[in-house]
């Protein structure tokens, strides 16, 4: 599966949290929306804005692909056999880092999992979210 067609893919199933999703599929979709906030962000460094307009451009530029991504992570924790629910571990990191002031640590330990799992191979054949995604 290509750059071009993982993202019409995961735009086609803007919120579709049922089914699987192959690496590939998922990856280009990271690595798409990883292109679009470095450019989005790059050309707000250059705009000269304030703080406050900065923050509100990176919600602007937030809203298209924040609902894709967190349905093709779903998807794709589905077709290593998880529930997509599982994306939701970074919740308790989020309020120990609030609340403890742990720093990073429990960030980086998340993203160290997330990394582990969506970099697994699929399950063959179908499981129980469904068929096999095409390569």
């Amino acid at each position: 599966m290509g750059f071009v067609e993982s993202i019409k893919i995961c735009f086609g199933k803007y919120a579709k949290f049922d089914g699987r999703a192959s690496k590939s599929e998922f990856w280009y979709f990271f690595l798409f929306c990883f292109i679009f906030m470095f450019v989005g962000g790059f050309l707000l460094g250059l705009s000269g804005a304030s703080q406050a307009g900065i923050d509100g451009a990176v919600l602007f530029l937030l809203l298209p692909i924040f609902i894709p991504s967190i349905a093709v992570a779903a998807r794709r924790l589905h077709d290593i056999n998880q529930s997509g629910w599982m994306q939701c571990i970074f919740i308790p990191g989020f309020f120990a880092d609030t609340l403890m002031g742990t720093g990073y640590v429990i960030y980086i330990m998340t993203l160290a999992l997330y990394a582990f799992w969506f970099s697994q191979a699929g399950k063959k054949g179908k499981n129980k979210f469904g068929a096999q995604p095409k390569k």
